[in-house]
């Protein structure tokens, strides 16, 4: 059975109804290497995935589609529709389970687009573009997935859409072509982005969509499309360009571009006048010491999230946190440290286990009534949800959310507010019958999360008076990209760092994996501060640090010293004591190190000054295309528990000497940069490219640090970079 127009071709085994040949008419080129062994579908069914079926009929939809029905039981069948538009290079699939037996159905997996083999000669130029913890490139996936890993399938945190911060990825072979794999949900179901190693030993990709609404005699149906789309191989740029054309015409980008927003509707402080932030500098005890030296080298204004030891009980990093409000004032915070912040123009947020809950505390019955109850097995995700999390859905949490926000202002008067595990950690399911929603409740968790943010922003706002409170999470989904307002990242930071990509760090650490701004390039003028980096300013983490500063802010982000599960730098010999922290931590004596500062204020200086249209407001463009240097970075990693993996690992890593991007502001101007990481002078050569960049009256107006421009006669440009240091070029 096949659907073809003048572009696409795909074909359908006649017995099994599974997908047995993708093929591009234009480029001669056949995704699918193996026929054989596939399955069309997997329903879960109570605790069992199938995929046999009884029987499987097939009936036409005219030129353009089929629609399929397999019968698993008598009672339970399984039906999808698949269209091919004359005039596209794609193809559409919805499908629903019907269910009319005892059994409860968990989800379905459908399309599965099985073995999928290399698209360029032995895969050296194939990668897996991925928006798993806002996008991660893979080198040649049909070698580096292998059976004991088995790939992007059933991921761990950040949870989001299972880990994919937004519902698109793509295969493709640099050059040659490859395929765009999306879920064109404007809902915010549930549901799991899928690229692995199949039994088979070759690739597949596939979409699974959790239930609604779990019960026996109760079904389901996925009306969102399902698209798998033909691309030219134009890295992973082409199919962000794809996707942004589907997303940002979605409920999330509804406020439109932040640049565009007045003052008093968003975080204008944190955009424009902050250019650093931290995170986890004890909120109880007396940190001005190190906060006076930061500012000493720095000289910026700094965004400062505290660490979480400031309730009236112990809230801290080893499984102590607090209940109901009781539990929560009044507050412990340090005022040395408020009256330094105020003093220095800076900001702050107070860490909260935002939905993390101490049943045994203050309000415990009620807390305990509004659990979430994740299903214990199978998660669909390596992590293991130990926690005790509160369903957003039930009143008693929603309520507790808005009232311990707006005490904290009363009482401390805080700039913003910041969550850890909170909605884009969390799994978005619950199984609690007492419950005000239906079992399963993919979707309706997520809107309850998204209600409760909006609710208390408001509930802020009515408190300050008109004021805007800035609001931020661990992570991000592009589901809340229009009521947060910063995220906090780690990935940028790796391998010296912890959580996303940990489960891909042998190949963050080869090189075969990479971090990619695919989140900024689709979602920046749309708003959500990223802070990144998970950095400290000492020389015992390594020369890497120089890379990360310069990738974080160069991609849109603050640079985030981090000091959550480490000591902070020596000052004059002394550091800060782990009796007086909420993590146990062994000493180090690590000294801060001046000229490190000094690094991150140039940027700092950038972010804020000349650069800030570009960084906090522009449109992320494609990069230029020139030639850089490689070198090699040494790192370090301690900031984690002494019980991980990783603590104390290290290594060198290389990485290109010139980190750059290029950024669009309105329709006024371009705005280049140029980072050298690396110890020695650099020469960059590059061509302007209107249809690229899409230039406004081609000249150079102006640009930032020791260099000089040549313009050659074949219309390119050459310049040098200082080691070390950044330069911005604008193009008006």
């Amino acid at each position: 059975m096949r659907l073809e127009n003048d572009y696409l071709s795909i074909s359908f085994d006649h017995e099994t109804g599974s997908i047995t040949s993708i093929f591009d008419k234009e480029k001669q080129l056949e995704y699918i290497q193996e026929k054989q062994h596939a399955v069309p579908f997997r329903v879960e069914i109570e605790d069992k995935r199938i995929s046999e079926f009884e029987d499987f009929t097939q009936t036409s939809l005219g030129d353009e589609g089929f629609a399929f029905t397999w019968k698993v039981q008598s009672n339970l069948h399984v039906s999808a529709q698949v269209t091919l538009s004359k005039d596209k290079k794609e193809v559409s699939f919805t499908s629903e389970v019907d269910n009319r037996s005892t059994y409860s159905v968990i989800s379905i997996e459908y399309p599965i687009i099985p073995n999928l083999g290399m698209i360029t000669e032995d895969g050296k130029n194939d990668y897996l573009a991925h928006s798993f913890a806002t996008g991660f490139r893979i080198h040649n996936p049909s070698i580096h997935f292998k059976k004991d890993w088995r790939g992007f399938t059933y991921m761990p945190y950040p949870e989001s859409f299972s880990g994919s911060t937004m519902q698109f990825f793509s295969y493709y072979g640099q050059g040659k072509g490859g395929l765009y794999f999306a879920a064109y949900d404007p809902d915010s179901y549930l549901k799991w982005l899928n690229f692995y190693k199949n039994d088979h030993d070759l690739l597949e990709a596939s979409f699974i969509h959790a239930c609604e609404d779990i019960g026996a005699q109760k079904g389901m149906k996925v009306e969102y499309p399902i698209v798998v789309s033909l691309l030219d191989g134009l890295d992973w740029y082409e199919a962000a360009d794809k996707y942004k054309q589907w997303a940002h015409n979605q409920y999330w980008c509804q406020n439109g571009k932040v640049v565009d927003l007045p003052n008093e509707e968003k975080p204008t402080w944190l955009l424009e006048e902050m250019g650093v932030s931290t995170f986890g500098i004890n909120a109880g005890v007396d940190r001005t010491k190190w906060l006076e030296k930061y500012h000493e080298y720095i000289e910026t204004k700094m965004f400062h999230i505290l660490g979480p030891d400031w309730p009236k009980t112990n809230q801290d990093f080893h499984n102590r946190f607090p209940g109901g409000i009781g539990d929560w004032f009044p507050t412990r915070f340090n005022e040395k440290n408020l009256k330094a912040i105020k003093a220095y123009g800076d900001k702050y947020a107070p860490f909260e286990f935002g939905y993390l809950f101490n049943v045994n505390g203050s309000d415990g019955e009620l807390g305990k009534k509004a659990m979430q109850k994740i299903p214990k097995s199978p998660t669909k995700s390596i992590d293991k949800y130990v926690f005790p999390i509160l369903c957003p859905t039930e009143e008693f949490t929603q309520n507790l959310h808005v009232e311990r926000d707006v005490q904290l202002l009363k009482e401390k008067d805080v700039d913003a507010v910041y969550y850890d595990i909170s909605a884009n950690n969390v799994m978005m399911n619950c199984t609690d019958e007492s419950h005000q929603h239906t079992i399963g409740a993919g979707r309706q968790i997520a809107l309850a999360f998204r209600d409760n943010y909006i609710n208390t922003k408001q509930a802020l706002r009515e408190e300050a008076q008109g004021k805007y409170v800035p609001m931020g999470t661990e992570m991000m989904n592009e589901i809340f990209l229009d009521v947060l307002d910063y995220y906090q990242a780690r990935a940028g930071g790796q391998p010296a760092s912890m959580l996303e990509g940990w489960n891909i760090k042998h190949l963050l650490i080869s090189g075969e994996a990479e971090l990619i701004p695919m989140f900024a390039y689709v979602y920046h003028e749309y708003g959500a501060v990223r802070l990144d980096g998970w950095g400290k300013l000492v020389n015992e983490i390594g020369d890497l640090f120089y890379y990360t500063v310069a990738r974080t802010y160069l991609w849109g982000g603050l640079y985030e010293l981090n000091y959550e599960y480490s000591p902070m730098e020596a000052i004059d010999g002394e550091e800060n004591s782990p009796e007086e922290h909420y993590f146990s931590f062994q000493p180090k004596g690590y000294e801060f190190d001046p000229e490190r500062a000094k690094y991150v204020g140039q940027f700092a200086n950038l972010r804020t000054g000349m650069g800030n249209k570009y960084l906090a407001y522009g449109k992320m463009l494609r990069p230029l295309d020139f030639s850089s240097n490689k070198v090699k970075l040494s790192w370090y990693h301690y900031n984690c528990g002494e019980n991980s993996p990783d603590y104390d690992a290290k290594g060198e890593l290389v990485v290109d000497s010139i980190v750059h991007s290029a950024w669009q502001y309105k329709n006024e101007s371009i705005g280049v940069f140029f980072a050298n990481v690396s110890e020695e002078s650099q020469n960059v050569t590059f061509a302007l490219d209107k249809e690229n960049i899409e230039l406004y009256n081609e000249r150079l107006h102006v640009y930032q640090g020791q260099t000089r421009l040549d313009a050659n006669e074949d219309g390119t440009i050459t310049f040098s970079i200082n080691p070390r240091s950044v330069i911005m070029l604008e193009v008006k």
